[in-house]
């Protein structure tokens, strides 16, 4: 009765159960990380597809905007042009531009003061109305950056907005033209868009300008979607997924218009989408409930078989368990079970000779232990005591790494206006930031512009007077780093340099014309270069030696060190009268280099802002130390 029992819990709890249940945890293991991994590549493989030709398509709607703005912007541009006089001639222009551009709904005219003086649509026309546009974005953006394109605007829930262009001449004014943006929808088609996916385009409001048929409704503001605030605060990061206006998950991908500031997403569905994983899904749970199936079965045939052998195996080792040492275990299986009962019965030959020795062990493992305690102990104390030298050096470490990352913030602020080394020289000695107070000190002004940059700036592409600049700001600031000067504001093309402040130097001005003198020679080569690129510009230097009042100026999140008396002034001046290759200093500053430079004094200067004539000079070249020693 007691064996029926037994074999009965050995099915129900014992290694039987444990051997099926392992044959089918493992079975349904490899079935589900099969289809894991099969359902997560086709889920990958579906969303990539997708994305990617959500993508290729957001780019050629993006493309098509920014060439039909582009168009418009070339079509309008032919009303500016500066052989158009009168009103009559402006007023023709825009009625044939209006016939020939439907996407045009209005045009109006704005003086060079800021008033206007005609307005045409295709129902009214006004003239001389003087309705001052001084104040109007549309108006004072357009005159700083000769093209404008003003926000969008909504009328009825119609977007609408203004391209500005700049008239040909001098204070000429601009045209204003009002933009219908209906034709944008013609962009986002079901032929372009596709049946399960939907476009739309939104401002940098996150309003919408334009969308597919089954996209959102015109002028709804999107701006809380996750996909379309992320645009919106980042301007580079593209999710790609998002929610549409009923709060369901979408896949996105979006592009965007950067003349305008507009946004592109093209959007599907993550539940139409996926489609094909969920019948995939169920098709890997069929296959699993089949594979369970036969596991069950196959995992209780070879369990049984294993029954007779085991259960002896179970009741010799109770037999054993119990101090039976002359039982033996009779198991003829073949296998390794056979082998193990053999085992077992040698293993029961050996316990009692064991038994009579594990006494005497027992004692001398008692002994190890005690002996084993003791060094435990020792150890522990040394242990403490490092842990105690360890928590010294890490106060260390935190002090000294808090003194550096003072420093290095003192280096981060100071860097805004002086040379590296200068600034690393300050920050890295204490007590030197009262260098940056204000005080009362002689300077060098070293001031240099550009001659013609303003005729250039208004009769050149802005992109290309940023090349020019770039290029002229990047060789001017590796001179005066190299030199050590204090970089003071650069305004334009203008550029103005203190030395001997806040770092004294004995040869300030030796320094500040040998500067100057490498800086034309430097700038000499970029204006060859300018040249052959079809830009007149040349080079000037103006010079002054004198007392200022030095210190920083500005507030706490943006502070500069500045300089402040005429001897800014008299450099600014002198920079004015310098012809192109020429450098002009002072009497003063002259007379500090005479011995290191070629020059020659020029006639004495009517200059504004000062009373009296200013005594100046012209430095030719710099002869440097082997030359002044050979002369002498």
């Amino acid at each position: 009765m007691s064996a029926v029992k037994d074999k009965t819990r050995f099915l129900r709890e014992g290694l039987f159960a444990k051997y099926v249940s392992a044959l089918v945890g493992l079975v349904v293991f490899v079935l589900a990380v099969n289809g894991a991994m099969e359902t997560w590549i086709s889920y990958r493989g579906i969303k990539v597809a997708l994305t990617d030709a959500m993508s290729e398509k957001a780019d050629a709607t993006a493309r098509r905007i920014e060439q039909s703005i582009t168009e418009l912007e070339r079509q309008i541009s032919w009303v500016t042009r500066a052989s158009t006089t009168t009103t009559e001639q402006r007023r023709a222009d825009y009625a044939q531009l209006l016939g020939q551009v439907p996407q045009v709904i209005q045009l109006t005219q704005v003086n060079g003061s800021g008033r206007e003086t005609l307005r045409l649509n295709r129902q009214t026309v006004t003239v001389a109305s003087n309705t001052d546009f001084t104040r109007d974005a549309r108006f004072t953006d357009t005159l700083t950056r000769g093209t404008n394109y003003a926000s969008a605007t909504f009328r009825d829930g119609h977007p609408s907005m203004s391209i500005g262009l700049a008239h040909s001449g001098f204070n000429a004014g601009v045209t204003i033209a009002e933009i219908d943006l209906g034709f944008l929808a013609g962009l986002l088609g079901d032929t372009q868009v596709g049946k399960s996916t939907f476009a739309y385009v939104v401002d940098p409001r996150g309003r919408v300008l334009a969308a597919s048929a089954n996209g959102p409704e015109i002028g709804k503001d999107l701006s809380k979607l996750p996909q379309v605030a992320a645009i919106l605060a980042s301007g580079g990061a593209r999710p790609a997924t998002g929610k549409d206006v009923d709060g369901n998950t979408v896949l996105t991908t979006s592009r965007a218009v950067p003349a305008l500031g507009w946004s592109v997403f093209f959007e599907q569905p993550t539940a139409q989408a996926l489609a094909p994983i969920r019948d995939q899904l169920a098709r890997i749970a069929l296959l699993i409930a089949l594979g369970l199936v036969v596991a069950i079965i196959a995992g209780t045939v070879l369990a049984r078989r294993m029954l007779v052998p085991i259960t002896a195996l179970r009741a010799g080792a109770h037999r054993l368990g119990a101090g039976d040492f002359g039982h033996r275990i009779d198991v003829k299986t073949a296998d390794e079970l056979e082998e193990l009962a053999q085992q077992f019965n040698s293993m029961a030959a050996q316990l009692q000779e064991t038994y009579t020795d594990l006494e005497a062990k027992v004692k001398e493992r008692t002994r190890d232990l005690e002996a084993a305690h003791s060094i435990v102990r020792e150890q522990a104390d040394k242990l403490k005591q490092q842990t105690e030298q360890l928590k010294d050096w890490n106060r260390h470490l935190e002090e000294r790494v808090e003194t550096q990352l003072g420093e290095i913030e003192r280096i981060r602020r100071l860097e805004r206006f002086l040379a590296p080394q200068v600034a690393q020289l300050i920050a890295s000695s204490d007590g030197h930031d009262s260098l940056l107070d204000s005080h009362r000190r002689e300077v060098t002004v070293v001031f240099c512009d550009l001659r013609g940059f303003t005729a250039f700036t208004e009769s050149t592409e802005p992109e290309e007077a940023m090349n020019v600049l770039r290029e002229y700001h990047a060789a001017l600031g590796e001179l005066i780093f190299r030199y050590e000067g204090t970089l003071d504001r650069y305004a334009g093309d203008g550029v103005m340099v203190l030395f001997n402040a806040p770092i004294q130097f004995a040869d300030h001005t030796a320094r500040a014309v040998r500067m100057a003198v490498e800086m034309r020679d430097t700038v000499g080569g970029l204006t060859e270069r300018w040249r052959n690129r079809g830009h007149n510009l040349g080079f000037g230097i103006g010079i002054a030696l004198g007392y200022a009042t030095l210190g920083q100026i500005g507030f706490e999140q943006r502070l500069e060190y500045a300089a402040i008396g005429s001897v800014t002034n008299l450099a600014s001046r002198l920079c004015a009268e310098a012809k192109a290759g020429q450098i002009v200093v002072s009497r003063r500053v002259y007379g500090m280099v005479e011995k290191l430079v070629e020059g020659r004094p020029i006639d004495d200067l009517q200059l504004k802002g000062f009373n009296h004539p200013v005594l100046a000079a012209e430095i030719l070249r710099w002869k440097g130390e082997a030359e002044q020693a050979a002369a002498e």
